[in-house]
């Protein structure tokens, strides 16, 4: 691993270009092969899975090498579509230095296309296994400060538009030869769908290592599961491995529950290890924010040390400079307060949407919906209050954006509901849309 003005990086792996004729049935608009009048030309396979691939690709216009990542859609359900676009619908949302940035998607006959940034220097996980093997050649402190730091931006940003990452890993975490961290792999609108007990039994199983206590207990959980996850990784990147290890699933959730784990290396400044137990804490209600532990004063003072890192660095780009540089700037400028949580009953919203029922799911219906005294009431007209029928915010599982593509219509958002099919509402534009998300989520307790 190699350093560039105080920052960490790592070099670009040596590759051999592989030669891609034939593996595409057809040429796109987005992407094609060499000698094609196709945006992105085609270098180099770089991933492959269920529903596709991801190729390294040079753009027409010269510009830096980007992804583009192939979605098969016959071999993906309708719902996985649809959680498809609703994770471009929410990329398109998030801009920040340290998040891979979205460029463009295209729907080209039975594939979907998405371009986005690419980060030259492989992804954390890989850099900590390396290390581990080489025999525990530890991260430097700062090193892992300045890692840790801009992952916390990132997610930091993430929450303030009110969404949630859900799969924060060393594998998520991407490494460049600037020393600049992307966080990328979003899976924050594919699974917001997901219940917690369907997650815990499938989809998380990949990765249970970062899971928060509240999941394993089946419980809610809100973006405090994003904080849990990040302290788990700090521990990885300072201890080479995960506080919590076990031989099956049952042992991992023992050992989470019991929350006890290996002290960190000694060799790391009591700042540093009290960090890592400030964030590792089991009751999400007592588990800091991102906000909170950006405003912690160990990271405050390495907030200023990263700014000076920045500025000295030849490799990073001065529009990214900018960017990097406001964001610290903005945090060290500020004051976290510890907000009090707002009980779900004292959260009142209401307004005119469009239903989407009828006898095949295909009809929109205006409606007026009520968000009061903890329930959710859908009454055909505004004075129907009485007629409608109360839905318990604790029987709302998820709420979250629908794409264009999927719902054929703009600001329409879901809620997934116990014992019941999903139900879809439009707003009448994006700023209505979005403040019925943020009273649902607070409702819920989410944020």
């Amino acid at each position: 691993m190699a350093r560039h003005g105080g920052l960490v990086s790592a070099l670009p792996e040596k590759s051999t270009e592989v030669k891609t004729g034939g593996e595409q049935g057809s040429e796109s608009r987005l992407l094609g092969e060499k000698g094609s009048t196709a945006k992105y030309i085609k270098k180099k396979k770089i991933g492959r899975g269920s529903y596709g691939e991801a190729w390294l690709c040079d753009p027409q216009d010269g510009g830096a090498v980007c992804v583009v990542k192939i979605m098969d859609l016959p071999k993906m359900s309708t719902r996985d579509i649809q959680y498809a676009w609703s994770e471009i619908k929410c990329l398109k949302r998030v801009k920040h230095p340290n998040i891979i940035r979205y460029y463009e998607d295209s729907e080209e006959g039975d594939s979907l296309l998405i371009a986005m940034e690419f980060a030259d220097g492989g992804d954390l996980d890989r850099q900590i296994k390396q290390r581990a093997a080489n025999g525990s050649h530890y991260f430097q402190e700062h090193e892992v400060l300045f890692m840790f730091l801009q992952i916390c931006l990132a997610l930091n940003h993430i929450h303030a538009k009110r969404m949630l990452h859900r799969d924060i890993k060393g594998a998520n975490i991407f490494l460049t030869s600037t020393g600049v961290i992307k966080l990328g792999d979003f899976g924050f609108s594919h699974e917001y769908e997901e219940t917690v007990s369907n997650a815990v039994a499938g989809t998380f199983c990949g990765t249970p290592y970062y899971l928060a206590p509240e999941l394993w207990e089946n419980k809610k959980y809100s973006k405090k599961a994003d904080v849990w996850s990040v302290g788990v990784l700090l521990y990885e990147m300072l201890a080479l491995k995960r506080p919590y290890t076990a031989q099956n699933m049952r042992g991992l959730m023992e050992k989470v529950l019991e929350g006890k784990f290996p002290p960190t290396p000694s060799h790391y400044s009591k700042e540093m290890q009290g960090l890592v137990a400030f964030i590792l804490d089991r009751d999400p209600d007592k588990r800091p924010s991102m906000s909170q532990i950006l405003q912690h004063s160990y990271m405050k003072e390495g907030m200023k040390l990263f700014l000076e890192a920045v500025e000295k660095s030849p490799k990073i780009l001065e529009a990214t400079k900018a960017e990097l540089k406001e964001d610290v700037q903005r945090e060290l400028a500020s004051t976290q307060a510890t907000p009090s949580k707002k009980p779900a009953s004292s959260v009142q919203y209401e307004g005119a949407v469009r239903k989407l029922g009828g006898p095949f799911g295909r009809s929109w219906k205006e409606r007026y919906l009520y968000l009061r005294n903890g329930e959710l009431i859908i009454c055909e007209k505004k004075e129907d209050l009485k007629s409608g029928k109360p839905l318990k915010i604790e029987q709302i599982k998820s709420v979250c954006p629908i794409g264009s593509q999927s719902a054929q219509k703009e600001f329409v958002f879901g809620l997934n509901i116990n014992g019941s099919k999903a139900t879809w509402l439009q707003a009448g534009s994006q700023e209505e849309m979005e403040a019925w998300l943020e009273n649902i989520q607070i409702a819920m307790g989410v944020f």
